[in-house]
């Protein structure tokens, strides 16, 4: 007992190292049921992220007891490592480009399925103070002055492209500070497409700007493709990798003042940010809720490959654009059956019972169009079990398509109203996607745009020119500078692995202190 009185804290330290040991064999360790089965490592698009996360932890539990590791790290990094053989499933936002195809069919991964798992809106989400000092929350953009805010460089808040459809709103004097992905992006790929459908003289006048030099640009930009790595180093951008970074760049209190990014719309719930309404081909500014990106991919054609080519003009008002599809790559033969197995369960989790996360997380709902061409081409991996015979799913949605300049006169109304319009709707592509009559306006609107374009193709030119001339005396004032920096520069492997991470880390750090104390931590305390 006098032992006790003269080391009153012997006996607490060693409780505390038990107690660390604890911490972590508790957070590390898991479940007896969890254990069962191969790990099946996937990764990719960040876009998804959010929902796959939410997937994961999912489907840890039972009845499925499935491990499923994940890398957000971008949509060519999915593609690329699925060719290598480094994942057993790649996860991508668009298809394989012509390079990555040749250097796939060299591979015993040449036979594969395109399994759409996701869809939603790619947002426009901003952080800036207007003239008044509060947070501008309501900012409406038409699809030139979108991208002229990631293509020229230096352009300000209240750019005469910007102010025109912002009456009233304090935008300040100040340069904006895009922040564009570092990675290669399937984001970036449907954003530069976006710009290319609905802004081409923007786009041009880009291209002819990037081509003029070194940029970081990727081969696609000469030759008028879409884009998956976006150029860096001109004007105020700066780049940040996959969603995590972009959104932690512009959600910062210290680093994010007067930033924009695009990015999947569950980051501004996350990050408590607003994104702005883009003006659709019905000339309504809608905002990127579920709702309107469904309706947008409801103008999506179907691929034979399983994947869909996106539309950007669609006439239905509530439409919102630029909004995509996200895909997971799987081996169909050669693959060992039993992660096989793992991998079809996941998936048939992922878009049968997984998509009622979709809303909650601001994606869009896959229809019962896209749930079954998925549950299809999960079947076929190797190990597979049977395919579930339904699930509850959304009908594709029904379009609705304005005659031509009829949203124009009401721009300006709420795209609110538009979004809650089409609420229960799901994501669907193909021309399927409504009765015959819609097919026929959707032919009348095509025709309407034929005859524009001669048209039009003197005024873009003039556009252009001034664009260029825009993009030269932008540049002009930037030199001298020390040019872009990446702010927030920095990768993550997906939101869920930082608390796992985190809680790891604490539990060892209780660890180390209880076995310091307990291996004479007071003796080195009287040394100080």
């Amino acid at each position: 007992m006098s032992g006790i009185r003269r080391h009153p804290l012997h006996l607490a330290v060693r409780i505390l190292a038990a107690v660390g040991v604890l911490a972590a064999v508790t957070v590390v360790r898991p479940p007896e049921a969890a254990a069962q089965g191969p790990i099946v490592t996937g990764g990719g698009s960040s876009f998804v992220s959010l929902l796959v996360s939410q997937w994961r932890a999912d489907v840890a539990k039972p009845p499925y007891n499935l491990k499923i590791n994940y890398t957000s790290a971008g949509s060519g990094f999915g593609r690329d490592k699925f060719i290598s053989g480094a994942l057993d499933f790649g996860q991508s936002d668009i298809q394989f480009l012509p390079e990555e195809v040749d250097r796939l069919n060299g591979t015993a991964r040449k036979g594969f399925v395109y399994v759409p798992v996701a869809a939603g809106a790619v947002a426009f989400m901003f952080n800036v103070n207007g003239t008044n000092g509060k947070r501008i929350t309501d900012l409406k953009l038409t699809p030139d002055a979108a991208c002229k805010i990631f293509t020229v460089p230096n352009i300000k808040w209240n750019d005469p492209a910007i102010a025109a459809t912002n009456p009233g709103v304090g935008l300040p004097d100040r340069k904006i500070r895009p922040v564009v992905r570092s990675d290669r992006s399937g984001t970036s790929y449907v954003l530069s497409e976006f710009c290319i459908e609905r802004a081409p003289a923007v786009w041009n006048a880009f291209r002819s700007f990037i081509g003029s030099g070194n940029f970081g640009q990727d081969q696609y930009l000469g030759a008028g493709q879409p884009i998956s790595q976006w150029p860096n180093n001109y004007g105020s951008v700066s780049q940040a990798f996959a969603s995590d970074g972009i959104a932690n760049v512009v959600g910062n209190a210290s680093t994010g003042a007067d930033t924009i990014t695009y990015i999947e719309t569950g980051y501004t719930k996350v990050k408590g940010l607003p994104a702005a309404s883009v003006q659709n081909a019905a000339g309504v500014f809608t905002p990127p809720l579920p709702a309107n990106s469904t309706i947008a991919l409801g103008f999506a054609q179907p691929r034979p490959n399983g994947t869909f080519e996106l539309a950007y003009d669609g006439r239905d008002p509530r439409a919102y654009f630029p909004s995509t599809y996200s895909y997971a790559i799987a081996q169909t033969a050669g693959f060992d059956p039993a992660k096989g197995r793992t991998l079809a369960e996941y998936l048939y989790y992922a878009v049968c019972q997984g998509q009622e996360r979709a809303e909650p997380l601001l994606y869009s709902r896959l229809s019962s169009v896209l749930v079954d061409l998925a549950l299809n081409a999960a079947s076929q991996i190797p190990g597979a079990p049977p395919r579930p015979g339904s699930c509850a799913a959304p009908p594709p949605p029904k379009l609705e398509i304005a005659a031509p300049g009829a949203g124009a006169a009401g721009g300006g109304a709420g795209g609110g109203g538009a979004g809650a319009a089409g609420g229960g709707a799901g994501a669907a592509g193909g021309a399927a996607t409504g009765p015959a009559a819609e097919v026929a306006g959707e032919t009348a609107v095509a025709a309407d745009a034929a005859a524009a374009t001669g048209a039009a193709e003197g005024a873009a030119s003039a556009e252009e020119a001034a664009l260029a001339e825009e993009l030269a005396v932008g540049a002009g004032a930037a030199s001298g500078s020390s040019g872009s920096t990446a702010i927030g520069a920095s990768g993550s492997a997906g939101p869920e692995n930082s608390d796992v991470l985190f809680t790891f880390l604490m539990g060892a750090a209780l660890v180390a202190v209880g076995l310091f104390a307990a291996k004479g931590g007071r003796a080195a305390v009287s040394r100080r």
